[in-house]
């Protein structure tokens, strides 16, 4: 067995090792031009992976068109990411990204919204909270468990690995853009069996020393938002610090919410190649948990209810009730980050990361109740104060380097990755239903990871075609203790309190294939410099006549991946006395197929069309059972509930109608861009308790359509829609977790006045009304929002 010291010796040898080999590619490679060769005239913002000094290096070879190198990257209008984005490789993989900006100012970070172009990703409404959850192809939504959720890269879990839950999203006005990767994303990014998104934030504009950005919108329900920014960069340091609150009273009593963050980023130039970005978040936010609801006709007599004397709360009279007054959920997190970034050439770059933080999930919940059930009994009297702190740090460091191989051009990219976080649970029972601290300590526990990871991934680059092996070993050192457990120690008989730990070595492997069945040129024609006084930060610069590989373009693609899920704390060492883990307990393993043809084979038009297979065994969950040792009890077991296997299909497709009337060209009267992606999902258990059943979230179809309109910046609408079929929220498919079939309609537009500088935008979500929920958890069934409106007003300088 591996020991930790030795784990962590050979990362730091093969960090050492990526270090010196970067460093003799300094000492044979060209290097870029100095800051001082660069145009800062360019008013445009810079994204997280924007140069100091470098364009973006298109390649002359056919295929090459769409692969990024450099610290610049600003995705082509195409169904995908470029083949090879700044230090990571993308070619072969199953990739999406929306951008913000596209779409008419959205207020209240509906991520709903903003993901509308990316087929499968499913957004589980969440009203009375600012918490967003994301989902994929039958894998729980429920705090995105199985999705890798990052920001710049970074993961944003509250725990990456024991606590894998995400109760934070950053505010889409600091987004630039959105990355989806599927298949192929536990060699990149982590693990995780349902992809990685990643969420990559502004970067200080370098036209000027001074820009200032408010946005502030009242809506439905005292709704109260605003979002304030200044950037800029004067000498070699650039600026982007913003402030964000929102606020809003909830259309149900104790469904109210107060958020307040922010954030700095800090861009400094080291030389015309190399730069550090120093970035610090805060974010802090309480909101109120109304509880659940339950459902009429449950077909085993709704026994529970009966039970607690008909305490049910149910849906059908009355989706505004509440089964909660005085539940509070209260989430603080500081987190830092220091990046250095180095382009040694254009073939040669270095990216390393260091990350740390704090964070503190705090609730407390009245006890004596349940599934859409008032508190009743001694018990409701009480309530149970929890506070997880977590307090994290690591390194991700990544080399990327081109070299040349049977007359073109191939790309190596890989890295080591280290992890450590420390917990400490503490659950307290107060005095009242509303007590907010308390000294009886019922339970502390003291949760400890430790994580290195080794990967790399090399395209393999032969005119048309892309091959792109890849592997990433994972290393992992999980432990749970239990210091205090009061109802363990006085139970009769007693239980013992429990200490666990679980080291495991997991190699991932994956495979990637892209060929080019069509690809076109494009020629750009030599237009005189001009400078444009009526708009707004509005540059052009004179442009040679040049030839490249342009549209149309048609792809194939394919991938084989593997995924892992490791148990989390509270699947080492169950916290109740009735709560068992099995002894046998294994970590879920995946792997995903995927072959598929995309492209933008008119200048109007782009779609994609794949087919997936993905096989999830040993997956892992809770369910309630009957102890047959006298006297029989139910007991909370955690243990594989079983393997499961989902297939389907997954098409999109985005046509820009008034080009299309244009001929092809950019139209005067602006862009009607008309989208619509769906997945066909058949998803099934094979084997294990619950053969036959559907795994949680996995609806046979997602349907995702609408239009977005937009003249310049000036006036932007868009009309979403999301339909999705019948899914559970558990693997029993229990007839109380069942979630019907709806769809939802959002309508918003915005006009910008003065070259930019003043807007107003509106919107309605929920525009028809859909009576509906997406989520059904352990407190029942929430309730979406219904018609909602909001306006706003915006002004830069």
């Amino acid at each position: 067995m591996f020991s930790r010291n030795k784990l962590f010796l050979g990362l730091a040898f093969l960090a050492a090792g990526l270090f010196t080999f970067s460093q003799t590619s300094l000492a044979e490679e060209t290097i870029v031009p100095a800051l001082s060769d660069v145009n800062l005239n360019d008013s445009t913002r810079l994204d997280s992976d924007t140069p100091i000094s470098l364009a973006p290096v298109v390649q002359t070879a056919e295929t090459e068109r769409v692969t990024v190198r450099g610290f610049y990257v600003d995705p082509p209008d195409y169904p995908a990411l470029p083949e090879v984005e700044g230090t990571r490789i993308n070619s072969g993989k199953k990739t999406n990204f929306a951008k913000p900006e596209d779409l008419p100012t959205v207020v209240n970070n509906n991520y709903r919204e903003v993901v509308a172009t990316i087929p499968g990703l499913i957004v589980s409404e969440e009203p009375s909270s600012p918490i967003v959850n994301f989902g994929y192809r039958g894998f729980d939504s429920q705090r995105s468990e199985f999705t890798q959720l990052l920001k710049d890269g970074i993961s944003i879990k509250n725990e990456q690995f024991g606590f894998p839950e995400s109760h934070y999203a950053p505010i889409l006005d600091s987004v630039e853009r959105i990355e989806f990767v599927r298949g192929g994303s536990a060699l990149q990014y982590g693990c995780q069996p349902g992809g990685a998104l990643n969420f990559i934030t502004k970067m200080p504009r370098r036209d000027a020393p001074f820009h200032f950005e408010t946005k502030n919108a009242y809506g439905t329900d005292d709704l109260f938002t605003s979002y304030t920014a200044i950037d800029g960069t004067s000498g070699p340091l650039g600026y982007y610090v913003f402030y964000d609150h929102r606020e809003r009273e909830g259309f149900r009593e104790n469904s109210d919410y107060d958020l307040n963050a922010g954030s700095g980023k800090f861009v400094y130039d080291l030389s015309g190649d190399s730069r550090l970005i120093l970035t610090g978040d805060f974010y802090y936010e309480e909101h109120g948990e109304p509880g659940g609801l339950r459902r009429f006709g449950d077909p085993a007599g709704d026994p529970l209810s009966v039970l607690l004397g008909g305490t049910g709360v149910y849906y059908e009279e009355g989706r505004n009730q509440i089964s909660r007054m005085f539940d509070r959920f209260r989430l603080t997190r500081y987190y830092g980050s220091l990046e250095y970034q180095k382009d040694f050439s254009e073939a040669t770059q270095l990216d390393i990361t260091a990350f740390g933080g704090y964070l503190s999930r705090w609730s407390q919940r009245q006890r004596g109740g349940g599934f859409g059930t008032i508190p009743t009994g001694g018990a409701a009297a009480t309530n149970t104060i929890q506070d997880r702190k977590v307090w994290n740090e690591g390194v991700d460091a990544r080399l990327r380097h081109d070299y040349q191989l049977a007359g073109d051009t191939s790309t190596f990219a890989g890295g080591v990755y280290f992890y450590h976080a420390l917990q400490e649970r503490t659950d307290k029972r107060g005095a009242t239903p509303f007590a907010e601290d308390s000294n009886d300590l019922r339970n502390l526990a003291l949760g400890e990871t430790w994580n290195g990871s080794i990967f790399a991934e090399n395209r393999f680059h032969f005119g048309r075609l892309s091959i792109v092996p890849g592997f990433r070993f994972e290393f992992l050192d999980t432990s749970l203790d239990e210091e205090i457990n009061v109802a363990k120690t006085t139970a009769n008989p007693p239980f013992p309190l429990g200490e666990e730990s679980d080291f495991t070595v997991v190699p991932l492997f994956g495979l990637g294939i892209s060929y080019v069945l069509v690809e076109g040129t494009q020629t750009s024609t030599t237009e005189p410099a001009t400078t444009d006084p009526k708009h707004y930060d509005s540059k052009k610069s004179a442009v040679a006549t040049v030839t490249e590989a342009g549209l149309p373009r048609l792809e194939l693609f394919g991938n084989v991946s593997q995924g892992y899920r490791p148990r989390t704390y509270g699947e080492l060492v169950p916290t109740s006395a009735n709560g068992f883990v099995n002894s046998n307990l294994e970590e879920g393993h995946s792997w995903e197929a995927e072959i598929g043809l995309r492209g933008r084979p008119l200048p109007y038009l782009k779609f994609e069309l794949s087919g997936f297979y993905i096989r999830f065994d040993d997956q892992i969950a809770e369910f309630t059972a009957t102890n047959p040792a006298p006297p029989p009890a139910q007991i909370t077991v955690t243990d594989n509930v079983g393997d499961a296997r989902y297939w389907g299909v997954e098409a999109s497709m985005e046509l820009d109608v008034l080009a299309m009337l244009n001929g092809g060209a950019e139209s005067p009267f602006g862009s009607l861009n008309l989208y619509a992606n769906v997945v066909f999902l058949d998803a099934e258990f094979i084997a294990g308790p619950f053969e036959g059943n559907t795994p949680v979230f996995a609806a046979d179809y997602l349907l995702k359509t609408g239009a977005i309109y937009r003249w310049k910046d000036t006036v932007k609408v868009g009309f979403i829609g999301t339909m999705i079929d019948d899914h559970y929220a558990t693997a029993d498919n229990a007839y109380q977790r069942f979630i019907p079939a709806y769809q939802v309609w959002d309508l918003t537009a915005e006009v910008n006045f003065c070259h930019g500088r003043i807007g107003v935008f509106a919107g309605v979500g929920n525009l028809f009304d859909e009576d509906f929920w997406a989520e059904a958890r352990d407190e029942g069934i929430v309730p979406a929002y219904g018609r909602n409106y909001y306006a706003g007003v915006s002004l830069k300088f």
